[in-house]
C-alpha cells in the first residue's frame, strides 16, 4: 500500500483516475493540481507535468507506445499527450454537461481509441491521428434510463468490454461492435441496484470489476462466468469510488481516491 498526498511534482492532491501502462508504470490524472503524474508500481515517482487543460481531467489511458489520453468529458476532449509530457493533440468528442465520476478510456494494441458517450448511450471508436472510424449504439438490448456506458477497456485480442456504472452491467464487443455477450452483477437490475461498477480491468483470461458495495472485487471470465468475489481482506474499508488496473505481471492494483492510496495485490488465479 502507498499514497501519498501533497502539492506539486511526486504528490497527489486530488486525483481522480489512474491507468498503467505496458510495463506496469501509474499514471494519476490529478485536476486538483492540474498534473499527470507516473510512479514505479512500487510508488517511486518518475514524472511530474502540468497542464491548465488538466484542472478539468476525468479519466486517464496510455497507449502501447506511452502516449497518454486524458478524457475532459464536461468540455468534451480527450487531450493526447507524449510520454515526456508534451502535448500533442485534442480529439473532440460529445461534451457530457451533467457528467459526474471517472470517464474509462480504452486503448487497444493498433493505438485505437474508444470512448463511452453517456449522453447518446454509445462508443465512439478513433484511430490514432484521432481520426473518427465509427460509433455504436450501447447497449444493443432496449437500455434503461439508467443504462449509460462509464468505462471502455480493451482485451488482449482487442475485444472491446463496456461497463455501466448504475446498472452494474458488463458487456463485451468485437473490434467491429458486435455483441458479443452480456452479464450483470448478481442480484441487481435496473429498478433497484445492488451495487454500481466503479472500475474495470482485463487481462488475457479475466475480467476484474470494482464495485461500491461488498464484496469490492469480482473476477469473471471473458465470457461472464463469475469466478471470485472478494473483499480482499476488509482492507478496502467503506470507500465507494474504488478503481483498478493489472500489471503485465499479474498484480491487481486497486486505487482509493478519497483516501489517496494505492493498493497491490499478487492473484492467482486459475
Amino acid at each position: 500500500m502507498w499514497g501519498d498526498k501533497g502539492e506539486g511534482p511526486g504528490k497527489l492532491n486530488a486525483p481522480v483516475a489512474f491507468a498503467t501502462d505496458t510495463q506496469g508504470k501509474l499514471y494519476f490524472a490529478d485536476p486538483g493540481g492540474g498534473f499527470i503524474h507516473k510512479f514505479e508500481s512500487n510508488g517511486t515517482p518518475l514524472l511530474s507535468f502540468e497542464d491548465s487543460r488538466l484542472l478539468h481531467a476525468s479519466g486517464i489511458a496510455v497507449d502501447s507506445g506511452g502516449g497518454i489520453y486524458v478524457a475532459d468529458a464536461a468540455r468534451g476532449s480527450i487531450l493526447i499527450f507524449f510520454p515526456e509530457g508534451d502535448f500533442l493533440r485534442a480529439i473532440r468528442v460529445a461534451p457530457q454537461p451533467h457528467f459526474s465520476g471517472v470517464i474509462g478510456i480504452g486503448i487497444d494494441g493498433q493505438g485505437n481509441a474508444y470512448v463511452p458517450d453517456a449522453l447518446d448511450s454509445r462508443i465512439i471508436k478513433f484511430d490514432q491521428r484521432g481520426r473518427l472510424i465509427k460509433s455504436w449504439k450501447v447497449p444493443q438490448s432496449i437500455p434503461s434510463e439508467a443504462d449509460k456506458p462509464s468505462f471502455v477497456t480493451t482485451g488482449a485480442d482487442d475485444s472491446i468490454f463496456v461497463a455501466y456504472a448504475k446498472t452494474a452491467r458488463i458487456e463485451k464487443y468485437s473490434p467491429e461492435g458486435m455483441l458479443v455477450s452480456s452479464w450483470k452483477m448478481p442480484g441487481t437490475d435496473t429498478v433497484n441496484p445492488g451495487s454500481t461498477i466503479t472500475g474495470i480491468a482485463v487481462t488475457d483470461r479475466f475480467v476484474f470489476t470494482a464495485s461500491s458495495a461488498a464484496p469490492r472485487i469480482r473476477v469473471w471470465t471473458l465470457e461472464g462466468q463469475l469466478k471470485l468475489a472478494d473483499d480482499l481482506g476488509g482492507r478496502l474499508g467503506d470507500a465507494s469510488t474504488l478503481q483498478i488496473a493489472v500489471t503485465p505481471r499479474g498484480e491487481l492494483l486497486v486505487f482509493d481516491p478519497s483516501a489517496i492510496r494505492v493498493f497491490q495485490f499478487q492473484t492467482h488465479l486459475q
